[in-house]
């Protein structure tokens, strides 16, 4: 008769991993697995702002959810083939109102990228709408694929 691989030790043996498995799983979701979600290619659970960046031929297109970030509580740089974006949060409550809940507080972010190709700095162009800042960052000329043209002869 197959057992289970845990069950020679007994119930408590296996009760002991059950709740090591539950503390696991906690904490993986009050600090996010940093380690899976990169791999898979998508930020932790916790990364503020959320972001997609994605390679249109041309250029390199950014996006960032930052909803009650204004532009000019940004800074955005690129240098040496990476791109940061910085910012504040503000929330301001009207004056003679009491909290009675707040569930998006104020905070400081930064978040880095290593971009995967050079780009002109300089014809970046940056846009903030509806809570949502997107980034076009032209490819660097060298970097731009170019068609040969083949001569019979």
């Amino acid at each position: 008769m197959l057992t289970r691989w845990f069950d020679w030790g007994g119930p408590d043996w296996a009760q002991s991993f059950a709740e090591l498995e539950a503390l696991r799983r906690e904490m993986n979701r009050l600090f996010g697995d940093g380690a899976t979600f990169e791999r898979a290619g998508r930020a932790s659970p916790t990364s503020f702002p959320r972001i997609g960046l994605f390679d249109a031929k041309e250029s390199l297109v950014l996006r960032a959810e930052i909803p009650g970030v204004t532009e000019s509580d940004l800074e955005i740089t690129v240098d040496s083939g990476t791109l940061t974006v910085r910012g504040t949060r503000r929330v301001e409550v009207p004056k003679g109102y009491a909290v009675h809940r707040q569930e998006r507080p104020e905070t400081t972010f930064a978040r880095s990228f290593s971009l995967p190709c050079k780009v002109d700095a300089d014809k970046t162009r940056a846009e903030l709408k509806n809570g949502v800042l997107t980034l076009s960052l032209p490819k660097a000329p060298e970097v731009k694929p170019r068609q040969i043209t083949v001569k019979a002869t």
